[in-house]
């Protein structure tokens, strides 16, 4: 699925008009209806559109259909973003873990 295709789903699924996303992005209404057409967006603009969707960049560029439609359809994208929030603190825990632990065993290859 095309980039701009993504980006039309999550805009219906959260019930947004295009003109809407047109006024958000200061672009018009037909230069927002290419935008899902197409396929070739610009890195910045992908950052924009998922910052008005309120969904993770990740998430623009690779969506899982069954996804959304799991928790969109069921009202429960709050839960969703949360988990996925909880999720992410859990693996910069972990590597901040692990890169101390990296620094102590260098510390102790020093002192050996």
């Amino acid at each position: 699925m095309k980039i701009g295709q993504k980006i039309k789903k999550l805009r219906e699924f959260r019930s947004f008009t295009q003109e809407y996303m047109a006024d958000k992005l200061d672009i018009s209404q037909q230069a927002y209806s290419l935008l899902e057409k197409d396929d070739n967006i610009p890195f910045g603009r992908i950052k924009q559109v998922a910052e008005i969707l309120d969904v993770p960049v990740e998430q623009v560029v690779g969506l899982d259909e069954k996804f959304i439609f799991n928790n969109y359809g069921s009202n429960s994208s709050q839960i969703a973003y949360q988990i996925i929030d909880n999720e992410r603190k859990l693996y910069e825990d972990k590597i901040k873990l692990l890169e101390d632990k990296i620094q102590l065993m260098e510390l102790l290859a020093k002192k050996l």
